[in-house]
C-alpha cells in the first residue's frame, strides 16, 4: 500500500519541478514528506526538498526511471521507506544518487536542517506551495477524478502566468466552481452567514460577507439550502446578491458552492444567474470498500496499533455489504467502524479486570463490528 502512495507523490514531485524522470530523489521527497512527522525523519524533509531543485523544462508525463523503480519496490512496509530515508541521507547525505549538485556527503544536523526548513517555509516561491499542495492531494485515498480536476486547474494557471512573464494576455477561466459528493464538511459560510430574518437585510449581510473576502474565496456549505422553499424565504436575495458580486469581481473574487448531487442540481437551475456562472462541477464520488478499507487501515497505523490476520478482510467484508446501501461511501463510516473496533479491543482487554498496553496493540477480526446498524447512525445528510 505504501509503494502506490510514495509512488504517486514521487510523480507529484516530479511533474511539479518539470523533470522529465522520476528519479530516487523523487521517491525520498514523497518519503521525507511522509513520515516529516516521526522524530527520526523530521530532519529529512528540508533536505529531499534541496535535492529537487533546479527545476526542469519538461511538461510531459515524466517516465519512471530504473534507480525509483527499484526503490519502490523495497517499500514493502513502513519500517522499509524509513530506513531507505535513513540509509540515503545519513549515510551518504546525497539523496539524488549524484543528480542534484552541492550536496555535501555528511551527516544530518538536526539544528542546520531545522534552519533549512525555516529558511524554506519562509522564502519558497509558487512552485514549491504547489508541489506541497499536490503531495497532500496525492496523498489522499481514491478520489482520482478530483485530482485529474485539481491539476488541470492549477495547469491553466501556470499557464497563464507564463503568458503574463511573455507579456501576453491571460486566459481568465471562470473561478466559481461546484463541489458536490459526500465529502468533508466545510463551514466557511452557510445560510446562517448569509440570510438574516427580515425584508431589505439578507442583502446588507450577504454583501458585508463578500466584502470581508474580496480578494479571496467565499466557500458556501449546503448551499442548496439557498434555494428558497417558500415565498417568504430570503434564500433567493442571498443568491441575487452573490451573483451580481461573481459578475462584477470575477478577476478577484471565486466562490464555491458545495453540497449533495441531487440537491446541489435543483440549487444551480434556481437562478439562471447561478447557471451561467458555475461552469466548473467537481464531483467527489463514494469511496469504494477498497478505498475504505485503505482508509481504516490508515487510521489504525497512524495510531499505532497493528491489525491480526483477518481483521482486514473483516472490515473490508462489511463495507462490500454496505455498499448496497443508499448513501454509502463517506469516509465518517470508516472512522465509525474504527472507534468501535477499538472499544471492542478496550473492553476485550478490561474483560480480565486489569488492562495492559499488551493488550491494546492488536486489532482482532472479532473485533470489527459486523452489523450494518451503525450505518444507519451516518445516513442524516448534514454538511458536504
Amino acid at each position: 500500500m505504501i509503494r502506490s502512495l510514495i509512488q504517486e507523490a514521487a510523480l507529484s514531485a516530479a511533474k511539479a519541478h518539470c523533470h522529465a524522470e522520476v528519479e530516487a530523489r523523487h521517491v525520498l521527497f514523497a518519503l521525507a514528506r511522509h513520515f516529516r512527522q516521526r522524530p527520526e525523519c523530521e530532519a529529512f524533509l528540508p533536505l529531499a526538498k534541496r535535492a529537487l531543485e533546479p527545476s526542469g523544462s519538461w511538461y510531459e508525463t515524466p517516465v519512471m526511471s530504473d534507480a525509483a523503480a527499484t526503490m519502490l519496490d523495497t517499500l514493502e512496509s513502513d519500517a522499509a521507506g524509513i530506513s531507505a530515508l535513513q540509509q540515503a541521507f545519513q549515510t551518504t547525505g546525497d539523496p539524488s544518487g549524484g543528480v542534484a549538485a552541492g550536496t555535501q556527503a555528511t551527516q544530518v544536523d538536526p539544528q542546520e536542517a531545522g534552519q533549512v526548513e525555516e529558511a524554506t517555509e519562509v522564502g519558497s516561491d509558487d512552485r514549491e506551495s504547489i508541489d506541497d499542495i499536490l503531495g497532500e492531494l496525492d496523498s489522499l485515498t481514491g478520489l482520482g477524478h478530483v485530482k485529474a480536476q485539481v491539476r488541470k486547474l492549477i495547469a491553466v494557471v501556470q499557464a497563464n502566468t507564463e503568458r503574463e512573464r511573455a507579456g501576453l494576455k491571460p486566459v481568465m477561466p471562470g473561478l466559481h466552481l461546484v463541489f458536490t459528493g459526500p465529502g468533508a464538511n466545510f463551514t466557511e459560510a452557510s445560510r446562517s452567514d448569509l440570510v438574516a430574518g427580515y425584508v431589505g437585510q439578507t442583502a446588507i449581510k450577504t454583501s458585508e460577507l463578500i466584502n470581508r473576502t474580496r480578494p479571496g474565496v467565499l466557500f458556501i456549505d449546503e448551499a442548496y439550502a439557498l434555494t428558497p422553499k417558500v415565498d417568504v424565504d430570503f434564500g433567493h436575495e442571498a443568491v441575487a446578491t452573490l451573483v451580481k458580486a461573481m459578475e462584477d469581481h470575477r478577476h478577484e473574487f471565486a466562490v464555491i458552492v458545495a453540497g449533495y448531487q441531487e440537491e446541489m442540481t435543483d440549487f444551480i437551475v434556481s437562478n439562471p444567474g447561478l447557471r451561467s456562472r458555475f461552469k466548473t462541477y467537481v464531483d467527489f464520488p463514494d469511496y469504494s470498500p477498497s478505498e475504505l478499507a485503505e482508509i481504516f487501515e490508515g487510521m489504525v497505523r497512524d495510531v499505532g496499533i497493528e491489525l491480526a490476520d483477518g481483521a482486514l478482510a473483516a472490515a473490508e467484508n462489511l463495507f462490500t455489504r454496505a455498499a448496497e446501501k443508499q448513501d454509502f461511501g463517506n469516509a465518517r463510516f470508516a472512522r465509525s467502524l474504527f472507534e468501535q473496533a477499538y472499544a471492542r479491543m478496550a473492553a476485550r482487554a478490561a474483560d480480565d479486570g486489569s488492562v495492559t498496553l499488551d493488550e491494546l496493540q492488536t486489532l482482532l477480526p472479532e473485533d470489527i463490528d459486523d452489523n450494518l446498524s451503525m450505518l444507519d447512525e451516518e445516513s442524516p445528510r448534514i454538511g458536504f
